[in-house]
């Protein structure tokens, strides 16, 4: 059954993780800082304090309360044998998401310019796809910010044409905020004739409207929205914020959702009692996990279940609340980002596994196993540089986005195809 979250117990590890992060920050202090596009064997040196996971029992429905913090000992692994990574496109203005279209076309969302851009052949388009004409971002481009357009996802379904969706933050700062998820329509390789399918009105102004966005098998799409920087509203279920949102292809929320029918509830909500989940990794024929980022460290990775309260915040809670009991936890801030479950494909030391990326630290590439009788690790880094989203795309190898360094890199194998031939 899924974890009571005790009061007294709940006290009592929040003083100990400032006792064991302020031992994790004195190792950080001493890490050697080093560039993450040298040898991977510097990522070690680099970022050793970010991957210290205590772990917990590899299910949502766990029979035991968390246990103590453990810090496992740091593990680079680096890619399995006949795997690289290959930087494909560099010069990337603040890419925040990626996506792909069955025609081999790869999408993706630069934050702060509210441009969708294309690469087709292997080759960027000069001409943005689709310019977002009302985004809200901060004006001091110096300053750090989760505003902007930050989520892109290409429906499967292309049988009535191809649709793209952006998850953007709109509006001034004098002016009405909100934050919208908005689908285009795919007309001569633009997009064009945009359309709401989900507004939630107002916005932060720093951080926190999430922006995951992941198609499950069944055509439904889980759209992550953040707290918005107002804690409460994750527990509340008449607010969308700090939740997973299950909708239909056009904003309308499936009938087989978990709250359906409740009094006051939003019928969109699939689950609830998240801070900022940027991450949400689906096995079509397994699992689903969805990632969260914590306050002073404790991101998390849960196992998600339809209708889990996820334990966000924690002090709204009480002894009655029955939460979620994470797999894994980060005593410290990593900025857990974009997420995949790998699937069938040509990568298949990576079958059965989540990918994810690290924003904090110059970013890096996550595997973490979840079947508990394969783990020789709690979690390992295999590549630098993962900073933002994350896909397998239709040729069955990784993409992910780099950043800090503004770049599009791809983990392939000696049997790929070169990039522009695909």
């Amino acid at each position: 059954m899924p974890l009571v979250f005790n009061t007294p117990a709940r006290l009592f590890l929040t003083l100990a993780s400032f006792v064991l992060v302020a031992a994790v920050a004195a190792v950080s202090a001493i890490a050697i800082d080093r560039n993450l596009d040298d040898d991977d064997s510097r990522v070690v040196e680099t970022l050793g304090a970010a991957v210290e996971p205590t772990r917990g029992v590899a299910s949502a429905s766990a029979t035991r309360a968390t246990p103590i913090p453990r810090v496992p000992p740091v593990v680079f692994e680096g890619l399995p044998p006949g795997y690289r990574v290959e930087s494909l496109i560099s010069g990337l203005d603040g890419p925040a998401a990626l996506d792909g279209a069955p025609d081999g076309r790869i999408f993706y969302v630069e934050q702060r310019t509210g441009r969708v851009r294309v690469i087709e052949d292997g080759v960027l388009r000069e001409a943005p796809y689709y310019v977002v004409h009302d985004l809200h971002r901060q004006p001091d481009q110096t300053f750090v910010s989760e505003l902007g357009l930050v989520g892109i996802t290409v429906d499967p379904d292309t049988r009535r044409g191809v649709f793209v969706y952006i998850y953007y933050s709109a509006g001034t700062w004098t002016g009405a905020r909100s934050t919208k998820l908005v689908r285009l329509r795919d007309q001569d390789g633009v997009g064009v004739d945009p359309q709401t399918v989900l507004e939630i009105q107002g916005t932060p102004d720093c951080c926190h409207i999430a922006g995951s966005l992941t198609w499950l098998p069944d055509g439904t799409l889980l759209v992550g929205v953040g707290d918005h920087e107002t804690p409460e509203a994750a527990q509340d279920l008449s607010s969308p914020l700090g939740k997973l949102l299950r909708i239909n292809r056009d904003g309308s929320p499936p009938r087989d959702n978990p709250f359906v029918g409740q009094d006051g509830a939003d019928p969109r909500i699939y689950a609830y009692g998240l801070r900022n989940a940027f991450g949400v990794a689906v096995d079509p024929a397994g699992p689903m996990f969805v990632l969260d980022n914590g306050e002073f460290g404790y991101d998390t990775i849960h196992r998600l279940e339809p209708g889990l309260n996820y334990g966000w915040p924690s002090d709204s809670l009480d002894e009655t609340d029955v939460v979620a009991e994470p797999l894994l936890t980060y005593l410290e801030s990593n900025g857990l980002a974009g997420a995949i479950a790998y699937g069938d494909g040509p990568l298949e030391a990576f079958a059965g596994t989540v990918l994810f990326c690290q924003f904090h630290r110059g970013g890096a590439l996550h595997r973490f196993d979840p079947t508990p009788a394969r783990l020789t690790s709690d979690d390992v880094i295999i590549a630098p540089g993962c900073s933002s989203g994350i896909r397998q795309l239709a040729d069955g190898y990784v993409y992910f986005l780099d950043y800090v360094n503004g770049a599009l890199l791809r983990i392939t194998d000696d049997a790929a195809p070169p990039f522009a031939a695909r």
